[in-house]
């Protein structure tokens, strides 16, 4: 009710005055609030047609449309928001974020550089340029610029971790830990750094302390999936199949959506030779992702091991028309030559 009477409010005072920019600015900036985004956008377009040269409504715009991935709208409204305010470090940024998005490296770092002639304070615009030389796994530039953003804010949480998973990358897993915790300093609540933490223990095969920052996680979210999975791997690679089970079975329940702890779970199920309750769980994983050429390989190697070898055929053949691995070539190749053995003998389940 209380939003109700916001809104009517505000287009009450836009009835009254449909050319008084501020209204219609202020009932936008509301729908973005409560995450109204279609009706906000149509409100800035309002706002656009009364003045063209409006720079923050272009620029809500090209963010809204950036939001709903509309990449190619979002850059014509930052580019004419660039027009009108060519000295905005903030238009270069979102314009990076675009170009980061489609994947167009040059453009955005040209933009982000751009950003920073323009405003060398900003952490995010370190951190964005970070990001860009993480996804093209150039290490050491991308630890550069997480730690010019750490020295523009030391006060971000974000900043630390962000160094911490380079070194993590770079198997600095010492360094890594001593990152993380600096991140857990500044906010104890989030429950990323101590997943991380534990992943770095296990990568040095600590799994006693892994498994305390496991529970840490855990503890502060007791839904979180990827903590409950990771765990479960880390009991894995102990050789503790039943605690891994009972791991992967509650991230099964937390997200049922999710096949990971499916295929892990069948996994290890295979490798006790628990054969028909693997096959149940990749066939509940492949209703999941029907595409996932893994599942169906999966699915045939355990076929391959009970000898049933017209049904491991059967997904070898899907496995391959889905992925055209050659791997899954080379083992369905394999495969079949066994099978012509084993058919010599009367043998196909």
């Amino acid at each position: 009710m209380f939003k109700d009477n916001i809104i009517a409010e505000l287009k009450e005072k836009i009835k009254k005055n449909p050319k008084d920019i501020e209204p219609l600015r202020n009932l936008a900036n509301y729908y973005v609030g409560c995450n109204e985004y279609i009706l906000a956008f149509d409100v800035y377009e309002k706002i656009i047609e009364l003045d063209k040269n409006d720079y923050q409504a272009l620029i809500n715009l090209g963010s809204i449309c950036f939001y709903r991935k509309m990449y190619d709208k979002a850059l014509i409204y930052y580019n004419a928001a660039s027009l009108i305010e060519p000295n905005n470090y903030a238009t270069y940024y979102n314009l990076g974020n675009v170009y980061a998005e489609i994947e167009n490296f040059e453009l955005a770092y040209k933009n982000y550089q751009k950003a920073l002639e323009l405003n060398s304070t900003k952490s995010e615009i370190y951190s964005a340029l970070g990001y860009l030389y993480s996804d093209i796994e150039n290490w050491a530039q991308a630890g550069y610029y997480y730690k010019k953003a750490l020295e523009s804010d030391s006060t971000n949480s974000e900043n630390y971790i962000n160094i911490a998973n380079v070194a993590s990358c770079l198997s600095n897993y010492d360094e890594a830990i001593e990152y993380y915790k600096k991140a857990i300093q500044i906010n104890d609540k989030d429950e990323k750094p101590y997943l991380s933490i534990a992943n770095s223990y296990c990568a040095k095969n600590d799994y006693s302390k892994a498994q305390e920052y496991f529970k840490k996680a855990i503890d502060i979210n007791p839904n979180y999936y990827a903590a409950w999975v990771c765990r479960a791997i880390a009991k894995i690679d102990e050789n503790d199949n039943n605690s891994a089970i009972e791991y992967l079975k509650h991230a099964i329940e937390i997200d049922i959506e999710k096949v990971n702890a499916y295929i892990l779970l069948a996994n290890i199920l295979v490798e006790e030779k628990r054969f028909s309750e693997a096959l149940d769980i990749y066939k509940t994983a492949k209703k999941i992702a029907p595409d996932d050429a893994k599942i169906l390989m999966f699915m045939a190697n355990t076929y391959v091991l009970i000898q049933n070898y017209s049904q491991a055929a059967k997904y070898y053949r899907k496995a391959i028309k889905l992925s055209n691995d050659n791997e899954i070539k080379l083992i369905y190749i394999e495969m079949a030559n066994s099978y012509i053995k084993n058919k010599m003998k009367g043998k196909d389940g």
